[in-house]
This record gives structure tokens, sequence and C-alpha cells, in this order.
């Protein structure tokens, strides 16, 4: 059915006045039991409708929901149900959204195509990022608590997109599938539209799997570095390890010893304390070891 009115296409609500207007829906129990908590995108069909919860996660460090709301998709209407009145702001800004809009599963669907058209920019921004915290760790300079952090912040920002990308798509399916007021031009958009959110997850795939390789050449550049160190720590004793044997031995004081009695003994032990010291450092340094 076409409409040339797409003022009548929607209707923006809170939950207060969706439950006054309940008698207009057939499935009010089901709505309002999805939008007693909006945690996740979702969307079921029944006999008469298609009704479903939309939470766009933010793109900076908050948890917070960017944007969340429920729909209730009839023939002839779909409604949109929220309290904080984004939705309805939202809309308003979005003008462009209803050119060429002749039904209402149009119009919800140039809505979400909305709410993904600068996630490409979103996650090449992010790319970037890690980029520059290989180059840290590459000159040496990501060894600290920012550059984990950092990381951190950036693979659980990825997990939640990959799980709402897996829910749009899951939506998409059903759009493409059923046939609840239904053209062969809105199955080939939902399509589309199901395609570019597949493209999107695979980004946030290469992205993660990035987030991946930089942890481990992290940890290996700090395995490196502590090899590094045990090795210096491990010459250093073999260094010692003789000079500890000769002051053992000369510190027992035995009476006859001769050396004890030698008018040159002293100087004779630091002699040959230093020779060995001197032919340590040479064999270590013929073998590479430092």
């Amino acid at each position: 059915m076409q409409y040339t009115d797409n003022s009548c296409l929607f209707a923006v609500m809170s939950t207060a006045e969706f439950r006054e207007r309940k008698e207009e829906f057939a499935y009010k129990k089901e709505m309002l039991h999805s939008l007693g908590s909006i945690r996740y995108c979702k969307a079921e069909l029944f006999k008469e409708c298609i009704l479903g919860t939309i939470r766009l996660p933010q793109k900076n460090e908050q948890k917070k929901a960017q944007l969340s709301f429920g729909f209730y998709l009839t023939g002839r209407k779909v409604f949109f149900v929220e309290d904080e009145g984004k939705m309805k702001a939202w809309i308003e800004k979005q003008t462009e959204m209803f050119q060429e809009v002749d039904t209402p599963k149009q119009l919800l669907l140039r809505i979400m195509e909305h709410m993904i058209e600068e996630d490409t920019l979103y996650f090449s921004h992010m790319e970037s990022e890690l980029d520059k915290l290989e180059e840290k760790i590459s000159g040496g300079t990501g060894s600290n608590n920012n550059f984990f952090t950092s990381l951190i912040k950036h693979r659980q920002k990825l997990s939640e997109f990959n799980i709402y990308y897996e829910q749009l798509i899951d939506i998409a399916e059903l759009f493409s599938t059923c046939d609840f007021y239904q053209s062969e031009q809105d199955t080939q958009g939902w399509d589309r539209f199901m395609h570019r959110v597949e493209q999107l997850q695979n980004h946030v795939h290469l992205l993660r799997e990035n987030v991946l390789q930089i942890r481990e050449l992290y940890q290996s550049m700090q395995d490196a570095h502590q090899n590094k160190i045990m090795a210096v720590i491990t010459i250093v004793t073999t260094i010692f390890l003789p000079l500890t044997l000769i002051t053992g031995w000369y510190g027992m004081n035995f009476v006859y010893m001769p050396e004890l009695q030698w008018r040159y003994g002293y100087f004779a032990v630091i002699m040959i304390s230093l020779i060995i010291v001197i032919a340590e450092i040479i064999y270590f340094k013929k073998k590479k070891f430092f």
C-alpha cells in the first residue's frame, strides 16, 4: 500500500503513551515486556505486526547506549517507543530519510541504514589508533599501563559491535524472508542492508585479530626484555662464582696455608681474581652472550 503523506508512516511516543493507547495494539504485552529492559537489538514476527528493540552502542568509552528504542510495525504505520526523547530529535534532524519512502517498512529500513552509515569511518579511526599502538611497541615506548588500558578498551568495544552486528543480521534476515506487507523492492533493500552489516562485521573481525596480534607482539617484546635481563643476571652470577670459591677457600684461615704467610699472597689473589674475570668476559663476548 502506497502513501503520499510520509508523516502518516510513523509515530513517536513514550512508554506511558503506548500503555495508554494499548487498545490499538494486539501484542501490547509483548511490546511492554521488551521495553522493560532494552539490552540488545531484536525483532519478532507476529500475525499482524513485527515488534522489536534497537540499541545503538556508543562510539566512545561509555557503555551507555547512544540510542535505544522499541518499534511496533504494522502494515500502515511504524510506532517508535522511547522515553528519553532522543529518537524524536534524531528523526527530526534526518529529514532526508523520508525521501522516496512509501511504506513504514521502508522507513524503518532507512533508519537502520542511517544507524550504520558512519561505522566505517569509526573503524578506520580505530584502525589508525591500533597502528599507532603497534608503532609504539616497535619503537620500545609501549611498555606502560596506558598501552594495555587502551588495548583492552578497543577489544571490549569491538566485541560490543560484533554482537551488535550479529543482532542486526538476525533482524535483516527476518525482514528479508517474511512476507508481511512486503514487496520485491523491500526484500532487496533488506538484503542489501544485511550485506552491508556483514561487511562491517568482517571489518570488526579483522580489527579484533589486529588487537590480538598487537597483544602477542607486546608480550613477545616483554618476554624478550625479561630474557635479556635474566641473561645479564646469569652472566654476572657466573663471573662472580669463581671469585666466591676463592674467597671461601682463603677465608678458612688454616695455620699451614702457605699463602697466608707469603708476603705477596694478598696481591696474588687479587691478580688471579682479575685474570679470571677478564678471561670470562672475553669468553662471553666471543660467544655473543652480551
